[in-house]
Order: structure tokens, then C-alpha cells, then sequence
């Protein structure tokens, strides 16, 4: 499951703010959704209602700011993400666990919203993902807010809790956040072997060519590589992922990619599922190690990775 983002509703501004303010809103809004794509670029902003009419203040809305031509690059990039409202599209990602059985609200004692049902913020909590809030009161700067849980049972019985859910207000937020996130979005591998058996579910935009096999199964438990190998192999399956939904002219790594030189493209040359002898050149370091993986991206039938090669520096033996 990708990164859950949930716009907190009741940040939202219910008096009316100078325009300044207004944009200011939007424009750090945007900044702390674009530092969480660095965690997963699949991620995805639920809202209770459609973005554009998302409040930032009593009389402007994330759309009327759009329209009136400001903050052209934030609108460019909110086109990018995936979003959907209302809320309860996430339920099913909460596996076995009922949302309508579930009532979250703020502490009674909060400073503002006391007692009130927070819908962002629950589900934050309960899909484990990250609440976002607009810094519009200083409850909302912080990076965990604590929530009363009540939930019913399927005999009937009421229970209650106090549980925290995370939140962020701007980029260094999301930055507190980003280990832990990374960890629950992290399967457990153990090994190549495994990582190989699992590759069409847990990598589906990424081919992998015949000679890939021996390569990845040979990655043994406690190889250092074997992270290395998880971190780059998913974070290009990513790039994949929101690719399409951007429909951009390539797709965005969030590492540094590059081509090989004209002078070793050669070594890049292997033969490709049907035998066709292909020349791998784009390629990212596996580092701290001279490891590397070479892939080729293309978009037919649709768009994917080809991967090619990981292993060391081709050359060196």
C-alpha cells in the first residue's frame, strides 16, 4: 500500500484571511505534499472533499486561489498527484478493520476542535499514515496529535482509547516522520531468493531479464546490498508508478540516474527475454558499494522498466 496522506479538515481556517494568507496556505501545503513524494511518489492525498474545494480560509478554497492565476506551480503540481475524496475511498486499505466502527476525535481538553470527530486525522491513525495540516493554530504544528478513540465491537461493545496520529505542517514535519514511514512502507525480505519470488508483487512496473535471476538470488540474509538492492528497485518502480498517472515525457527518479559512456555502453549489451541483444545503459550506484543496476525504460505496451543487470560495475569483474 502506498504512503496515505489525509488532509486534516479541521485545520482549515473558518474566518476569513487576507489573500496573502490564503496562498501561503496553499503554497506550504504544496511544499510538504512534494517533501512526502521524496518518502513514496505513489503516495496518495485522500480529502474529505475534492481538492479544489479544500478551505483555506471562511472565502477561498484551493481553487479560487488556482483561478485567479496564482500559485501556477503549485496547481501544476497538485495536477500530478493522486488524490481522491471523499475519505472513505481509503477504507478498504483498512483490511479487516471496519472505519465506521471506528469515531475519532480531538482531545476534550485541545486548545481548539475539543471534542470534535477529526476524519483526516483518524484515518491517519488508522491506516498509519501521516495526517497534513495547515498551520492555521499551533495544535496543528504538531507533530503528533493526540485523538479520543471509540470504537464498537461485533457484539456491540464500546471501547475507548487514547491513540496519537502523525501529522505535518510543513516539509521539516514531514522530514521527523520520513524513518518511521519508510519503515512501515518496507516489506521484510530476507533475502535475494525471496525478493526475486515476490518481484511481480512487490515491483510490478519493473521486467527483469533472464540473466537478473541468478544475480538477485544470489543476495544472501545480512548482505548489505540486499537494502541497497530494495531501495532503488522500488524507488524506480515508484518513478514508474507515478509516471503514469502524470503522463509526463519520462519518468522522475528520485535518485540520480545517468547513461553509460560511449566508450563502455558495450559491457551494457545483454540479451533481453526474447533473445534480442539490448544495450542497458541507464544506470544508479547501489552505494556505498561499486554495485549498479542497469535498466532501460520504456512505455510499449505500457510504461515499464526493463532491468538488465545488478551487480558490480560492469568491467570490473
Amino acid at each position: 500500500m502506498p504512503l496515505q496522506l489525509f488532509l486534516n479538515e479541521l485545520s482549515s481556517p473558518n474566518t476569513n484571511l487576507s489573500r496573502a494568507e490564503s496562498v501561503g496556505h496553499l503554497q506550504n501545503l504544496v511544499a510538504t505534499v512534494r517533501h512526502a513524494r521524496n518518502i513514496d511518489r505513489a503516495c496518495v492525498l485522500n480529502s474529505e472533499v475534492p481538492l479544489s474545494n479544500f478551505r483555506l480560509s471562511a472565502g477561498e478554497t484551493i481553487s479560487s486561489v488556482r483561478n485567479q492565476g496564482e500559485c501556477v506551480e503549485e496547481s501544476l503540481f497538485l495536477k500530478t498527484i493522486n488524490n481522491r475524496a471523499p475519505m472513505k475511498l481509503a477504507a478498504p486499505e483498512a483490511g479487516q478493520i471496519d472505519p465506521d466502527l471506528c469515531e475519532y476525535r480531538i482531545q476534550q481538553s485541545a486548545p481548539v476542535c475539543g471534542g470534535q470527530v477529526a476524519l483526516g486525522l483518524g484515518f491517519a491513525h488508522l491506516l498509519a499514515g501521516l495526517g497534513l495540516s495547515l498551520a492555521s493554530h499551533e495544535l496543528w504544528l504538531e507533530r503528533l496529535i493526540e485523538l479520543d478513540l471509540t470504537t464498537l465491537d461485533v457484539d456491540g461493545e464500546v471501547a475507548s482509547a487514547e491513540v496519537t496520529a502523525r501529522n505535518a505542517d510543513c516539509p521539516a514535519a514531514i522530514d521527523h516522520h520520513a524513518q518511521a514511514l519508510r519503515a512501515l512502507l518496507a516489506p521484510t525480505i530476507n533475502d535475494g531468493a525471496e525478493l526475486w519470488a515476490r518481484r511481480a508483487e512487490l515491483l510490478p512496473n519493473l521486467v527483469f531479464i533472464p540473466r537478473t535471476r541468478a544475480q538477485i538470488e544470489g543476495i544472501l540474509q545480512g548482505d548489505p546490498i540486499l537494502e541497497q538492492a530494495w531501495i532503488k528497485l522500488s524507488g524506480i518502480n515508484q518513478a514508474v508508478a507515478s509516471w503514469k498517472i502524470t503522463k509526463g515525457p519520462h519518468p522522475i527518479f528520485a535518485f540520480n540516474t545517468r547513461p553509460e559512456s560511449k566508450s563502455r555502453r558495450a559491457l551494457a549489451e545483454f540479451k533481453d527475454a526474447n533473445g534480442y541483444k539490448r544495450i542497458f545503459s541507464q544506470h544508479c550506484d547501489l552505494a556505498p558499494t561499486e554495485c549498479r543496476i542497469h535498466f532501460i525504460v520504456e512505455t510499449d505496451p505500457e510504461s515499464h522498466v526493463i532491468i538488465g543487470h545488478i551487480g558490480r560495475k560492469l568491467g570490473i569483474g
